[in-house]
């Protein structure tokens, strides 16, 4: 009796549908890249890609001094006191942590500052404030940042042109506070590029790498400027032909074309839609969308999450939403291969995001003094084998094929560090 071919169903749905992990030519894709990187970064931030970041070198402190740190992510606002001496950070507070605003409902610019404000008004303690803001803008070189773009789904309705900095102290007095600190504005890649660094470790350049919700990187120039790429935005990569349905039905269609494809906010979105299909052309049981839509509508709308595939990947007989979804062993083994292929696909595409910032940073081919990647996020930190998928990867394509040398670097809450390291910054 001939064995049941998972696998081979799995491959031969995507590639049918033009998502098979195999359509990316890592070589040709890197190609592609970093011709537009380098028109982008002739354009000075001006198409909202390559921004310049305007942060100098850190500059340590004779005394000790208390900063304020508030990390305005997609998923989750969280801040601390934290205190910097001469030899570096020697305490973080204890960290605070609550929902962002605009994720679970549509708010404004001034509401959407004063829920925050009033969030971490106990760590606000400070005459220098550091915030992190993980949507995209362009920084100034008053160290406040212009807002452009929303994305990972928060909903912030006249957010465009309002400065986060500005909106901030705005807040601050609607709500009656008397202090007047100085802000400081960076993207959240740059925070964990800064976070990264250390005195102590010979490092050939540094990257930030975000992969969470949203996927973004930050690498410096061989001039010194720290860049943030805003690669989420970049439309390059081959999508197949759910990759496009499922855009189309998002709230900002055609944009962040990259980070819709494999970042944790939009994965469980997409693996829906890829079962979906699946079930309508016979790959998988019909039951199993109809039972997890039904599911969703007994939480309140909640879609399918990274969350939720990661648990099936982990254990396909579980107890979580797909697995209870499943009845038959070969669904469950068709379902775990799509979604082994689709983190292959994400593997493949990050892979030659950082190796791009590798190459533009112009400092990685001596292997005594690699760059260092200090990698953050929920999806890179939690997905199942793909942080042990990447190191591979990057081993035999950018390291053994591109001649570049990097080491991978986890420092906790390096994005908090980073931020704090920006407020003492040149």
């Amino acid at each position: 009796m001939k064995k049941f071919d998972a696998a081979g169903a799995a491959q031969s749905f995507l590639t049918r549908h033009g998502m098979y992990y195999d359509r990316i030519d890592m070589a040709a894709e890197l190609e592609k890249l970093l011709a537009v990187m380098e028109a982008d970064f002739r354009e000075n931030g001006r198409t909202g890609r390559m921004i310049p970041t305007y942060v100098g070198d850190y500059q340590a402190p004779a005394t000790e001094r208390t900063v304020t740190v508030i990390d305005i992510g997609g998923t989750n606002v969280r801040s601390a006191a934290m205190t910097i001496g001469p030899h570096g950070i020697s305490r973080i507070g204890e960290v605070h942590s609550f929902l962002t605003p605009g994720v679970v409902r549509e708010t404004d610019t001034a509401h959407f500052f004063r829920e925050i404000v009033e969030g971490v008004r106990k760590d606000l303690v400070s005459d220098e404030v550091g915030i992190c803001f993980s949507l995209a803008t362009i920084p100034q070189r008053d160290r406040d940042a212009v807002m452009v773009a929303g994305g990972k789904q928060i909903r912030i309705t006249d957010m465009l042109g309002r400065r986060v900095g500005e909106s901030f102290a705005q807040a601050m007095t609607d709500l009656g506070m008397e202090r007047k600190p100085r802000i400081t504005v960076i993207n959240d890649t740059v925070a964990a590029a800064l976070g990264g660094r250390t005195p102590e470790q010979d490092c050939g350049s540094y990257i930030g790498f975000i992969y969470g919700t949203g996927i973004n990187m930050c690498y410096r120039e061989p001039t010194g400027e720290w860049i943030n790429t805003e690669v989420a935005t970049y439309a390059g990569f081959p999508a197949g032909d759910i990759d496009d349905a499922f855009d189309a039905g998002l709230i900002d269609p055609g944009g962040d074309r990259l980070e819709k494809m494999v970042s944790g906010g939009y994965q469980g979105g997409l693996m829906m839609c890829i079962l979906d299909t699946a079930a309508k052309e016979g790959v998988i049981s019909e039951r199993i969308p109809a039972v997890l839509k039904a599911v969703s509508r007994d939480n309140d709308g909640e879609m399918l999450s990274s969350r939720d595939i990661s648990e099936f990947c982990k254990d396909p007989h579980g107890r979580g939403r797909i697995a209870a979804a499943c009845e038959s062993g070969e669904d469950r083994e068709i379902i775990a291969a799509i979604c082994e292929a689709i983190t292959e696909r994400s593997v493949r595409i990050c892979c030659v995001v950082l190796t791009a910032g590798l190459l533009r940073c112009g400092s990685a081919r001596d292997p005594s003094c690699p760059v260092m990647i200090t990698a953050e996020g929920s999806t890179y930190l939690k997905q199942k084998d793909f942080r042990e998928k990447l190191e591979k990867c990057m081993a035999g394509f950018t390291r053994d094929r591109c001649g570049l040398h990097f080491v991978f670097r986890n420092v906790p809450d390096v994005i908090l560090r980073g931020i704090g390291t920006a407020c003492l910054s040149a």
